[in-house]
């Protein structure tokens, strides 16, 4: 956080500088420990509405990282109450948390106005690695929107910066996560496994699991998408033993797949049904979909037809074009090879327009 926002009580700016340090790198317990301490010194913060707003704006941060985005929202607008005694410094991190949340939403559009909005306000920050930290930001954005250059030039801004500082190790790792999943979607797959290897060996697995489960998630995707289910497996197995990391469905997903394409029928199942289950608990309709198709084309080959066609029309509605784009084109394949020439038309088609 820029010091230039705390400049009031040593002890109470001590403990926000301390807690916005955990939240940057990750550390939730930590993290957690400080936000219920300093929601215990509530009204002292509230004496003076800039320090009352860093602690806001940082709630809002904190509830981001814990995926609970209902309570950021909350924190979020009560600061945008506040925004009539914001110096520049304050706009930049309300823009940027505000975008934060969006991409968690999977709102990228609305997420990039955001941070293109905080970009307006990044020269009042002299903070190097939050310079660093924001490029990160727009990096994922880019990449969540398909627009890979921007990716990698945001990627590599960021890289570049956080290898100059070794109590930052956590960002530098998650930036080369970053580097990885670019070097997969440009397919220069040796590039990627060298990458995600790197960011492996910059995590401490004992106190970053989220994101050592994430990179060996995206490992475990590496292998899957060259076709080595084998490789792949031991990674996503690994990945899988952090259930509460954000892409644990994902995981779930892929390691179902990798099974049934080596055989491994009885796991299969066993992780398929996991996984379907829990994207019902979890109310996400992009997973339950695809774990449906999953089973229909390895299992319950009879409806696979029905229930492909009706998820690739569910994911229009969803406006997830990536899977519609997907799934068209491999249901456009399997009509091509069953003679169907008109469906094979009309989904190769569907697979270019989104």
């Amino acid at each position: 956080m820029d010091r230039s926002l705390l400049v009031l009580d040593q002890n109470l700016t001590a403990a926000l500088e301390d807690w916005y340090r955990y939240i940057r790198l990750g550390k939730r317990q930590k993290a957690s420990d400080l936000y219920h301490e300093l929601s215990g010194r509530k009204e002292e913060l509230k004496q003076e509405n800039m320090l009352y707003a860093v602690y806001l704006l940082l709630s809002c941060r904190f509830h981001v990282l814990v995926s609970d985005l209902e309570t950021s929202d909350m924190y979020h607008r009560e600061a945008g109450k506040l925004k009539h005694s914001f110096v520049p410094a304050l706009h930049y991190y309300y823009y940027l948390a505000q975008g934060m949340q969006l991409v968690e939403k999977q709102e990228y559009m609305d997420a990039l106005a955001s941070f293109e909005q905080a970009e307006s306000y990044l020269s009042s920050i002299d903070d190097e690695v939050e310079h660093a930290d924001f490029h990160f930001r727009k990096a994922i954005t880019y990449y969540y929107l398909e627009i890979t250059s921007l990716a990698v030039f945001h990627t590599e801004y960021a890289v570049k910066i956080f290898e100059k500082y070794p109590a930052y190790r956590y960002l530098l790792a998650r930036s080369e996560l970053m580097r990885g999943l670019n070097f997969i979607e440009q397919k220069d797959f040796l590039q990627a496994e060298s990458t995600l290897n790197d960011a492996l060996s910059h995590t401490d697995f004992e106190h970053e699991s989220h994101l050592a489960a994430l990179i060996q998630h995206n490992i475990g995707y590496l292998y899957s998408v060259q076709q080595m289910q084998l490789a792949a497996i031991p990674y996503l197995k690994a990945a899988k033993d952090h259930r509460t990391y954000s892409a644990y469905l994902k995981t779930l997903f892929l390691l179902a797949d990798c099974y049934w394409k080596t055989g491994q029928h009885d796991l299969a199942m066993d992780v398929y049904k996991e996984g379907f289950q829990l994207s019902i608990m979890e109310k996400d309709d992009i997973l339950k979909w695809e774990f449906a198709m999953l089973h229909k084309k390895y299992v319950d080959r009879a409806n696979f037809e029905t229930v492909w066609i009706e998820a690739i029309d569910s994911f229009r509605k969803l406006g997830d074009n990536h899977n519609v784009r997907n799934y068209s084109s491999e249901l456009a394949a399997y009509f091509t090879e069953n003679g169907q020439d008109d469906l094979a038309i009309y989904y190769y088609k569907l697979s270019l327009q989104t």
